[in-house]
């Protein structure tokens, strides 16, 4: 079996840079990508707060946020105050981490669209059929159900 060309290869990697590399490695990993939308979606959490929340040992908990916390999508925050609380360390995304999460959304779900025209071609439905339907209900990832699926505030980001 052949290596690959480091040479080919770093040439590439080259192309973008490490900042935008380590923030989609972030995401590799479901727990990962949870604590993330919680975080999006919810607003700041407190360590103890995800750790409850997903059930994860203290350890697991801390692996995953410290990824999104080196990829830049997620920052670390103390709050000062009362020394017996411990529950002072909170976790927040970081404005590249929101504009990550609402640029996915733009990117991935089609558009909204108004109802058809007669005389239009909708070249999506001419293709159906080309790309894999997911299997069963509930699913994630049914594009003929995404107006379901909540949108990002970009007001808020």
């Amino acid at each position: 079996m052949r290596g690959i060309n480091q040479g080919a290869t770093d040439r590439y990697l080259d192309m973008v840079p490490l900042e935008v590399r380590e923030a989609v490695s972030a995401l590799s990993g479901d727990l990962r990508w949870a604590v993330y939308i919680a975080l999006a979606t919810e607003g700041e959490k407190y360590f103890t707060e995800l750790k409850d929340e997903f059930g994860a040992n203290p350890n697991t908990i801390t692996i995953a946020l410290k990824a999104l916390v080196d990829g830049g999508l997620v920052t670390r925050k103390v709050r000062t105050g009362d020394i017996g609380d411990r529950r002072k360390v909170y976790y927040a995304l970081t404005s590249a981490g929101s504009r990550l999460f609402v640029a996915l959304y733009d990117i991935a779900l089609p558009p909204r669209r108004p109802a058809r025209e007669p005389d239009c071609v909708d070249l999506a439905e001419s293709a159906h059929g080309a790309v894999a339907e997911p299997s069963g209900a509930g699913a994630g990832g049914r594009y003929d159900q995404y107006s379901a699926v909540p949108r990002p505030d970009t007001e808020k980001y």
